[in-house]
């Protein structure tokens, strides 16, 4: 079934039926970005899934995110689950996308205080960091 589905998107693809992935494909493994890292409260993620403050996730700029957002639907999103590595100060963690951030600029990562804490002195609100898609 997985070989049909993969002859059918092909053949999707050559007709111009299905769009490819975006010619900014951020997405790509290991390209570092840089951004301000901030935190928040999480909820009910833009990938439809209920997160706590205890969880590590991430939500990544809406400008990167509404990238990989197949007709409107964020719950169909390519980029939830994919996991990112933080990196700050000689300390790094591993979080999971499972949101969209509507004030972050392209490159910013929005987390749960007990990720951030993980980081940096959450009294600082906001700091630079470097981060890359596993």
């Amino acid at each position: 079934m997985q070989s049909f589905t993969k002859i059918v998107l092909a053949l999707a693809a050559t007709a111009g039926i299905v769009s490819a992935a975006p010619a900014t494909a951020v997405a790509e493994k290991r390209q570092t970005m840089n951004g301000d890292l901030t935190y928040y409260a999480p909820g009910l993620g833009a990938c439809g899934v209920y997160n706590s403050e205890s969880d590590a996730i991430v939500a990544v700029s809406w400008q990167l995110f509404d990238q990989y957002t197949p007709n409107g639907n964020p719950n169909l999103n390519s980029l939830c689950g994919r996991q990112i590595q933080i990196n700050l100060n000689g300390k790094s963690t591993v979080v999971t996308v499972e949101d969209r951030c509507q004030g972050c600029q392209y490159g910013d990562l929005d987390v749960p205080v007990a990720v951030f804490s993980q980081l940096a002195d959450p009294n600082v609100g906001r700091t630079q960091m470097t981060w890359t898609w596993l």
